[in-house]
């Protein structure tokens, strides 16, 4: 059973705390034998690739763009949500891939 690779991001302002947050999301879907690609990225050029993503999660300190970056995933069908603020202070991985999936009603 192949299924098509999940391609996310996670959002903040420059792409710091988000790399970092990937890399776990990341680790958390190998452990489980999950297919994704998590990238990070600053909001500002979310609306440039958008239509590459499945799903798009902002960080808590970026909760004020959510308007913004859903109208930019708003063309291409993409959900858009806000991190787990519990997920995202402890960087559990495994919290947030779990978030990705329900997103995505998987």
């Amino acid at each position: 059973m192949s299924e098509e690779k999940i391609k996310a991001i996670i959002l903040c302002s420059w792409g710091a705390t988000s790399s970092q947050l990937a890399k776990k999301v990341q680790q958390a879907a190998e452990q489980r034998g999950i297919q994704i690609e998590v990238d990070a990225g600053g909001t500002g050029e979310f609306s440039k690739n958008a239509g590459q993503y499945d799903v798009a999660l902002l960080e808590p300190q970026v909760r004020h763009l959510k308007k913004e970056v859903s109208k930019a995933a708003e063309k291409y069908n993409i959900p858009v949500d806000l991190v787990d603020q519990r997920a995202f202070a402890l960087m559990d991985g495994n919290a947030v891939l779990d978030q990705i999936l329900k997103m995505l009603g998987k």
